[in-house]
């Protein structure tokens, strides 16, 4: 419940998105990710009572996700995201 309302913040709301913008790269990246992460899961359980949409959020970080280079999984980060797109229905 209350990692679904952080996950939301950051990613759906100009506060959310502001406080990202001010954190070094990585970390807005990872907390991005990370926030995808658990909105598929609230959507594969039916508990998204705010009816995020994640496939949009989902190409901005496989953009975001090519450019960096200070990641070490970034192939598995994207194999993750592309099973999100796939599995997602809209």
């Amino acid at each position: 419940g209350q990692l679904y309302e952080y996950a939301g913040f950051f990613l759906n709301t100009l506060g959310g998105k502001a406080y990202l913008y001010r954190r070094d790269p990585l970390t807005r990246t990872l907390t991005q990710y990370y926030s995808v992460l658990i909105l598929d899961k609230a959507n594969k359980e039916k508990m998204n009572p705010y009816g995020i949409d994640i496939i949009p959020h989902v190409d901005l970080l496989k953009e975001e996700l090519k450019i960096h280079k200070g990641l070490s999984s970034t192939k598995e980060y994207l194999a993750v995201l592309e099973g999100i797109e796939k599995t997602t229905v809209r």
